[in-house]
């Protein structure tokens, strides 16, 4: 069966690419990159923190999303990592 959603998704979370791509729509915050020349989004922090147990700014920016490779990306990207975190974390409390 074919997964609507962009391919990039598609490739990066399988059938969950279509939930990733939700949290987008329903907040255009979230669909915004987390920086200008990187692909990854803000949904995608927040689905890593909601439904694959990330569980802070290290864990997205390093491990699971690399922006942490190159130490500018990773300077640029941290306070809205960071932001994104408290709000999760908020949510979940």
């Amino acid at each position: 069966a074919e997964v609507r959603a962009p391919r990039r998704l598609v490739r990066q979370y399988g059938t969950e690419a279509p939930a990733v791509q939700d949290l987008a729509a329903r907040d255009p915050r979230l669909a915004e990159r987390v920086l200008p020349d990187h692909p990854v989004t803000g949904a995608e922090l927040v689905w890593a923190l909601r439904h694959e147990g990330a569980l802070d700014e290290t864990d997205l920016l390093d491990r699971r999303t690399r922006i942490g490779l190159v130490p500018a990306d990773r300077a640029a990207a941290l306070d809205a990592v960071r932001d994104l975190v408290g709000e999760v974390a908020a949510d979940q409390r």
